[in-house]
C-alpha cells in the first residue's frame, strides 16, 4: 500500500543521511464544514506537516508559507471554496467548524485550486497538529502518505538499506510485542514486510499500489491507446494510397505529358508529397475542430477534465505539425513514386491502368488493413462485453436501492432512535449502520485460528445487527449478529 505509519517520516529524516526532509499527509473524506449558516461536506482534506508549502510547490495566494500551517487548527482553503463561504469577503482570519464535533479552525491562506495533473488533490489543507495521530509511535499504523527529499547526487540504495534496517529496529519487535512472534517466524509462513520508494512523478502512471491519494492511471493503457491510434492512423494512410493509385491512370496522362516537356521526376514528386501535405493538414484542423465541440460532452461522460488550453502549449503544437507533416509523407509516399514512375510511352500504350490492377503491393495494404480492422472490431467487441459483465454480475450484495447517509456518527446516542424513525416510513425495507460500504475497506488486521501457527491477513467493516439484511448478504455458513445474544450457564 501507499500509506506507512507516522513515525517513520520523522525517523528518515533523523536518522538516513541521504534524507534532506519529509513530508507527512493524511487524507480525510467526507468532512463536514460550517460557516455561520452554510454547511458543506467537502470530499478531500489533507492533513499535512508544517512544511508542506516548501516541500511542494503549490501556489499560496494568501498567507505566510511558513506559517500558515504552524500550530493546531489551522486550515488553508482553495479559491473554489472561499467563494463559496464567504462570496467577496476576506476569508483570513474567520473561522470554520470542522466534523461532527464543529472544532473551530481558523483560516490562515488561500491557496490556488489543485492542478488537474497532480497525484494530490484537496478541497482544504488542515495542519498536522491539528490531528493526534500524527504524534502517534505505531509503526504499524498505516495512515498517512510520507514524501522525502534527498540531498543532490545521493545514492538512492543508501536510503534502502537504512528502510529495510527500520524493519528490523523498529516494525519487528512492535509486531512481536502485539501478535508474540518474531519478523522471523512471519518469513518462515512465507510473509514479509518492508519499505519501498519511487519518484513522484511516476506515481500516477507506473504505481501499482493501493491506497494511492488519487486512483493513479496505468502505463499501459497508453500504450494500448496509442497503439490503437497508429493503426487507424494506417488505415487512412492506406485507403489514401489506395485511392491515389487507383486513379493513377486519369493522373497518368498529367504525368505523362509534364514529363514530355520536360517536367523532372523530383519536381513532381514534390507535387505529389505537397497534395497529400495539404489533405493531412485540412484534416488535422478539422479534427481539432471536432475535438474542441466534442470536448464538453466527453470530459462530462468520461469524469475527466481535459482542456483545449493544452492545444497552447508550444511542445504539443510544434509535436502536432510535426505529426501532420509525417502522415503527410507517409501516406503520399507510396502515390508519389508510383505516379512519377511512369513513362510517356507507357502511357500511350494504356500499360498502367492494366499495371494498377496487378499490384501486388496494393494487394498488401489491403490485405493489412482488414486485418488491422477486424482486430479492432473484435477487440471492441471483447471490451464491449466485459463492460457489460462487470455491470450485470453479482456482486454479493444488493447494489439497487441503497442510499449512503453521511456523518450519521454525529448522532451518538441518537442512533438508534433515528433507525427506528427511518423504518416507521415504509419507503424503508432495513437500515443499518456501518463504517463503510462494499467495495470500500479501511481495516485490516492480522489473525490467527486457535491452536494454530498460520497467520492471516483479513480486512474488516464495522457493521450492526441489521447490516446482512440491508445489504442482502448471503451467508455461507453460520449465522449473523444478533442484537442480543446472551449465553445461559447450564446447571
Amino acid at each position: 500500500m501507499a500509506m506507512t505509519g507516522a513515525p517513520i517520516g520523522p525517523a528518515m529524516a533523523e536518522e538516513i543521511p541521504e534524507v534532506e526532509s519529509t513530508l507527512r499527509v493524511g487524507q480525510w473524506e467526507s468532512v463536514p464544514i460550517q460557516y455561520e449558516e452554510l454547511t458543506f461536506t467537502e470530499g478531500n482534506i489533507l492533513v499535512v506537516d508544517k512544511n508542506f508549502f516548501d516541500f511542494f510547490g503549490f501556489e499560496l495566494l494568501q498567507g505566510d508559507p511558513a506559517t500558515v500551517l504552524d500550530g493546531p487548527n489551522k486550515i488553508v482553503i482553495t479559491q473554489d471554496n472561499a467563494r463559496k463561504y464567504f462570496g467577496d469577503e476576506d476569508p483570513i482570519g474567520k473561522v470554520l467548524l470542522r466534523g461532527s464535533d464543529k472544532t473551530a479552525s481558523e483560516i490562515t491562506g488561500v491557496i490556488s485550486n489543485p492542478p488537474s495533473n497532480s497525484h494530490l488533490t484537496y478541497d482544504m489543507i488542515i495542519s498536522g497538529e491539528s490531528w493526534e495521530y500524527m504524534k502517534n509511535e505505531n509503526w504499524s499504523s498505516n495512515n498517512l502518505y510520507t514524501y522525502f527529499r534527498t540531498y543532490p547526487e545521493v545514492d538512492l540504495s543508501n536510503v534502502q538499506t537504512s528502510l529495510d534496517g527500520f524493519i528490523e529496529k523498529y516494525f519487528g519487535p512492535e509486531i512481536e510485542q502485539y501478535l508474540g512472534f518474531s519478523m522471523d517466524e512471519l518469513r518462515a509462513q512465507g510473509n514479509n514486510v518492508g519499505y519501498g520508494f519511487m519518484p513522484v512523478e511516476e506515481i500516477h502512471l507506473y504505481s501499482e499500489l493501493s491506497e494511492e491519494p488519487t486512483t493513479p492511471g496505468n502505463i499501459q493503457y497508453l500504450y494500448i491507446f496509442g497503439a490503437i491510434s497508429i493503426f487507424i492512423i494506417l488505415i487512412a494512410c492506406i485507403n489514401f494510397m489506395n485511392l491515389a493509385t487507383a486513379k493513377s491512370a486519369n493522373r497518368a496522362k498529367e504525368v505523362g505529358v509534364r514529363k514530355s516537356i520536360g517536367a523532372g521526376r523530383t519536381s513532381l514528386v514534390g507535387q505529389f508529397l505537397s497534395e497529400s501535405m495539404i489533405y493531412s493538414f485540412i484534416s488535422g484542423f478539422v479534427a481539432l475542430i471536432f475535438i474542441l465541440v466534442a470536448l464538453q460532452p466527453f470530459n462530462a461522460l468520461s469524469g475527466k477534465n481535459l482542456s483545449w488550453m493544452v492545444f497552447l502549449d508550444p511542445i504539443l503544437l510544434i509535436g502536432f505539425f510535426a505529426f501532420l507533416f509525417f502522415v503527410g509523407l507517409v501516406a503520399g509516399s507510396y502515390p508519389a513514386f508510383y505516379l512519377t514512375s511512369f513513362s510517356p510511352s507507357e502511357v500511350l500504350k494504356g500499360k498502367v491502368r492494366k499495371g494498377a490492377k496487378r499490384s501486388g503491393f496494393r494487394n498488401g495494404l489491403v490485405i493489412f488493413q482488414f486485418i488491422v480492422s477486424i482486430c479492432l472490431i473484435i477487440s471492441s467487441l471483447v471490451v464491449y462485453k466485459q463492460l457489460t459483465y462487470m455491470q450485470e454480475v453479482n456482486l454479493g450484495f444488493d447494489k439497487e436501492n441503497v442510499i449512503n447517509l453521511l456523518h450519521t456518527r454525529a448522532l451518538g446516542n441518537n442512533a438508534e432512535a433515528f433507525k427506528q424513525e427511518l423504518l416507521s416510513n415504509t419507503g424503508f425495507v432495513a437500515a443499518s449502520f456501518a463504517n463503510n460500504l462494499p467495495p470500500k475497506i479501511d481495516w485490516t488486521s492480522v489473525y490467527r485460528a486457535v491452536d494454530t501457527e498460520q497467520d492471516y491477513l483479513f480486512t474488516m467493516n464495522w457493521v450492526d445487527q441489521d447490516h446482512l439484511d440491508a445489504m442482502g448478504y448471503e451467508m455461507v455458513r453460520g449465522r449473523f449478529f444478533l442484537k442480543i445474544f446472551q449465553l445461559t450457564a447450564l446447571p
